[in-house]
């Protein structure tokens, strides 16, 4: 549990992650394009214990960091400042906001990323209250995606230390956590969501 957390994005995602993570022990570095008492406020009542910083800090501090913004501003980051941490996605387009047709995510091919997507099924109130001890009678699945095993075991770590049965799968496995996937929006168990990626897997089997 070494790894410190970075946040970029003070929102509702961001502190609540971050309120998990300090409360399993983690040292947590959040940062915000937004300044001002009012960010100050949010982060001390609902994270307290997690530290506000610019964001070349957050970086420099941390081990991995959660992109916890909106998706169409992923597209403004210099993605070459995240090569040396472990990046977790859990960014969506959502169709209000970023249309029918939206553009793809800058983070796929981006060469020298290593990248994590996770922490999108669910959404952010749901993480804090699915949130359980490991060993809990029905606790709740959280899927990882990447085709990098370190990365996605240093994620899975996190995700367990935050209170969720850590799925590690493989990028064949990414359309399952997205909106219009079998994941998105429910409360599944570790059994209940490998037996979905394993149908999945046979139907591909069938189809060719």
């Amino acid at each position: 549990m070494s790894e410190r957390l970075g946040i970029l994005g003070a929102g509702r995602l961001g502190t609540a992650v971050a309120r998990l993570a300090v409360d399993a022990g983690r040292e947590v570095f959040i940062a915000d394009v937004r300044t001002g008492p009012m960010v100050e406020l949010v982060v001390a009542t609902i994270a307290a214990g997690a530290r506000l910083v610019g964001v070349d800090e957050m970086l420099a501090s941390s081990e991995m960091v959660l992109l916890a913004i909106p998706y169409s501003r992923l597209a403004d980051l210099d993605l070459a400042a995240f090569e040396r941490v472990v990046l977790i996605d859990a960014t969506n387009a959502w169709l209000e906001v970023d249309g029918a047709d939206p553009p793809a995510s800058p983070l796929k091919g981006h060469k020298g990323l290593r990248v994590v997507r996770t922490l999108n099924h669910l959404a952010y109130e749901d993480l804090t209250a699915y949130a359980e001890p490991a060993g809990a009678p029905f606790r709740t699945a959280m899927a990882l995606v990447s085709d990098d095993v370190a990365a996605r075991a240093a994620v899975a770590a996190l995700v367990d230390d935050l209170g969720f049965d850590p799925v590690e799968l493989d990028g064949r496995s990414a359309w399952m956590l997205e909106s219009n996937g079998p994941f998105f929006g429910r409360r599944l168990a570790r059994e209940e969501m490998t037996s979905l990626v394993s149908a999945s897997r046979r139907a591909d089997r069938l189809t060719w």
